[in-house]
């Protein structure tokens, strides 16, 4: 089912992946809420620096063209060139955060504890309406609802104990570990349990073996969902007009 402009779609992550997907989003037009409860690619920066990734194989051609619009001095390594993680993280990912696209939309050091649908007690969503969520968020300092029409956990694969007791599916692995292995319909982003999606490593039957690349497949995969729209492909484009 569509989600027209201008919905707002919450992010639970800013990883790599939650941010190519807040991206994605942004340049479709939809308003964008990342909850990180920790920083921005944590992961990432304090990844091993004896370890190498490759430029092209760990961006994405949007997360580039949005960089190059943001500065035009801004200079991307060479597409081969060979990089830490850390590097990578301060190169790529927090630059993309700190653009005009993404910064106003990061909300750090709030985690999301829960997630249910918004509807009153009895009702029923009809086939052709979109009831959107209600998020449950917890800061240093306070706990507040918020209220957006589709939800991406791409919150990565740790999982909290607190986590456990949550009416949160997507936490434990998409469809309750239920391989997917094969599947390559965007339906398979979708949790059994709510109709929220699920992206990167988490939703992976094998974490260890999960891409970036395989990552940015899903993003695209899901906004045809989202957008109704089945030839969308915003990387293909814009690698077409670069």
């Amino acid at each position: 089912m569509a989600v027209d402009t201008p919905a707002t779609i919450a992010v639970i992550g800013a990883g790599p992946i939650g941010l190519e997907a807040a991206l994605y989003a942004r340049v479709l037009g939809y308003e964008v809420r990342i909850f990180e409860q920790h920083e921005i690619v944590g992961t990432l920066r304090r990844g091993d620096p004896a370890r190498q990734v490759v430029w092209r194989e760990s961006t994405s051609p949007l997360g580039i063209a949005a960089l190059s619009a943001q500065d035009p001095r801004w200079q991307p390594p060479e597409p081969e060139a060979a990089i830490s993680p850390a590097d990578l993280a301060e190169r790529y990912f927090l630059l993309l955060a700190q653009s005009d696209l993404l910064v106003d939309s990061l909300y750090l050091g709030s985690a999301v504890i829960g997630i249910e649908r918004d509807l009153s007690p009895g009702e029923v969503v009809e086939e052709d309406e979109v009831a959107g969520f209600r998020l449950r968020i917890r800061t240093a300092s306070s706990e507040t609802e918020e209220t957006v029409d589709v939800v991406i956990d791409a919150s990565g694969p740790a999982v909290t104990s607190e986590a456990d007791s949550l009416a949160f599916g997507a936490l434990l692995g998409t469809k309750r570990g239920q391989s997917t292995a094969g599947d390559l319909s965007p339906q398979r982003l979708l949790t059994a349990e709510a109709d929220y999606y699920v992206l990167g490593a988490k939703s992976a039957p094998v974490q260890s073996e999960f891409r970036f690349v395989d990552g940015l497949a899903q993003v695209r995969d899901l906004f045809t969902i989202i957008a109704d729209r089945a030839s969308l492909d915003l990387y293909a484009r814009t690698a077409a007009l670069s």
